[in-house]
């Protein structure tokens, strides 16, 4: 399918700083069968008018972070699956968070876009306390590799996707022409990344060592945004739709959300047993 490519800058600028789309957070039970994957019924655990989007489990699988919108701003909520109770972990009045994301040291890290435009990666205690991770570089999306590193897709002229060390400051140049979706593949020491450079984009590994890439599938339907399993497949939506993944039998769908009132997926999130699934949808 081609797949029309435009100024990824311009539209993550225009997409944060403007009216985001009503989106809520979905969190369904994912089963294995014999005839494959299956989920039940999601659970809209945001319910909320606004931007409730970017899901991701914590490391224990028993709460999953997401950005939540009050007040005209979005923070960072967790809501735990046991007390169905949810926490919001930021108050930041300057400014908004977006990709809440489980730190290797037990924080979070965060986007914080400031009403003066200012963009940077955060690091975030539970109380709310934050300090910059990353002070010269404008990133729009990260996934941590290590306990030092991560990869991000940094905003500029072109767009790139670098290897930063959050503690050293080193960073460096690996590529361009990438998408959002950012992941550490399970059971490896490698990162994923979407390619964009040609007309069908292609999922692919990269060795954060070596730094050399290799294609493990192209994209399914006309997202960009996947998630893995602890089994190693990956997941994929279209619309309503849902897909997976492996290496034995390339993509299937296993679920159409359509019944269930949903229209549009985007993000998603495996919990780290692999037995819940969470969507941001429309």
């Amino acid at each position: 399918m081609r797949k029309f490519l435009f100024s990824f800058t311009t539209l993550l600028t225009a997409f944060l700083s403007e009216a985001q789309p009503n989106t809520d957070i979905y969190v369904m039970n994912l089963r294995r069968s014999p005839e494959g994957l299956l989920v039940e019924k999601p659970q809209n655990i945001s319910n909320n008018e606004g931007y409730d989007n970017q899901p991701s489990f914590w490391t224990d699988g028993e709460s999953v972070l997401y950005s939540k919108t009050l007040d005209g701003q979005t923070e960072i909520a967790r809501y735990y699956f046991n007390s169905k109770n949810t926490l919001i972990i930021s108050d930041t009045k300057q400014g908004s968070e977006y990709s809440p994301t489980p730190m290797p040291d037990g924080r979070i890290s965060s986007i914080r876009l400031d009403t003066t435009g200012l963009q940077l990666l955060y690091a975030y205690k539970f109380n709310g306390n934050s300090e910059v991770l990353v002070p010269d570089l404008k990133i729009g999306y990260h996934a941590w590799i290590d306990a030092d590193r991560i990869v991000a897709f940094v905003l500029g002229e072109p767009a790139t996707m670098q290897i930063v060390n959050t503690k050293s400051g080193e960073a460096t140049v690996v590529g361009k022409n990438i998408g959002r979706s950012l992941h550490k593949i399970p059971d490896s020491k490698d990162f994923s990344y979407v390619d964009k450079s040609g007309d069908n984009w292609t999922i692919m590994r990269m060795n954060p060592v070596l730094r050399e890439s290799e294609e493990i599938t192209s994209t399914t339907g006309s997202g960009e945004d996947y998630c893995w399993t602890p089994k190693g497949e990956i997941l994929m939506a279209d619309g309503a739709k849902l897909f997976v993944w492996s290496p034995d039998s390339g993509w299937k769908q296993f679920a159409d959300l359509r019944k269930d009132g949903i229209t549009s997926i985007t993000r998603l999130s495996v919990s780290p047993d692999g037995k819940k699934l969470a969507i941001a949808a429309e």
